[in-house]
């Protein structure tokens, strides 16, 4: 399989008549300090909002002095609010909810992680809670719309300890830039039940038509063949293993950072 990247860069202009507000953060890139074994930075935006962490669907950091997790959004969004669903299952007896507490949820225009004091430099913050959270999914709404990139999650209590959630949403009403880069595997094809098949001119209509319901069926990838000039539609997650094969005239298209 030969594989050629394609950079695709959107610009995306504000629409102050959109009204329902809508998630940009699933499937996005995600970083956290570090990771306990296998509950990797990408599971805390992987669409699947099963609280029990035992299920591996939960992002999970070891001890860490002041932990965090952080979701690069790809674009500056107008954010307005940030649903997290919290970790709900019982560890030796204790539910383990409540290790959630004094955490932070900032946003930044650009990576905070340029700076040497990293944990330490202040985002605009959208919530704050002293107390614990509890078992269950939360909605917080930020004092007034933010503009940024990068969210991130902190806890500061200025100990070692652990910090783990399952599912974030952030809460767009808009976007003012967005960047989206797709690569290419010539010959390639998915094997999966695509949500849409569409009949298109070319492959870059294809991609239209995935750009378009990127953020309402989460489109990220689509299969192109050349002969039926068929666009075959996937929500898939870039960062998971995929079951690709070879196929001469077809043409797979995934979501990709740079």
């Amino acid at each position: 399989m030969t594989t050629l990247v394609v950079y695709l860069f959107v610009m995306i202009m504000v629409d102050e008549d959109i009204e329902a507000l809508y998630n940009v953060a699933r499937f996005k890139p995600a970083v956290q300090c570090n990771n306990l074994g296998e509950y990797y930075a990408y599971l805390g935006v992987d669409g699947n909002y099963d609280p029990n962490a035992f299920n591996n669907h939960c992002q999970h950091t070891y001890e860490f002095y002041n932990p965090w997790w952080m979701v690069d959004l790809c674009g500056q969004f107008v954010i307005e609010k940030i649903q997290l669903t919290n970790r709900q299952d019982v560890y030796l007896g204790k539910q383990t909810a409540y290790r959630l507490r004094n955490f932070f949820i900032e946003i930044f225009p650009k990576d905070p992680r340029q700076y040497a004091n990293f944990t330490n430099v202040y985002g605009q913050v959208c919530y704050q809670q002293v107390e614990p959270l509890g078992p269950a999914t939360f909605n917080f709404t930020c004092p007034s719309p933010i503009v940024g990139r990068y969210v991130r999650i902190v806890m500061r209590n200025n100990v070692s300890e652990v910090l783990h959630t399952c599912e974030m949403e952030v809460l767009v009403s808009s976007a003012s830039q967005e960047e989206i880069y797709f690569k290419k595997q010539k010959n390639t094809k998915l094997l999966d039940t695509p949500f849409a098949t569409l009949t298109n001119s070319d492959y870059f209509r294809c991609l239209q038509k995935c750009l378009q319901r990127k953020y309402t069926d989460y489109c990220t990838a689509f299969n192109w063949v050349t002969s039926t000039r068929s666009c075959q539609l996937f929500s898939v997650n870039p960062v998971l293993a995929l079951n690709l094969t070879s196929a001469v005239g077809t043409h797979f298209y995934i979501q990709s950072q740079k």
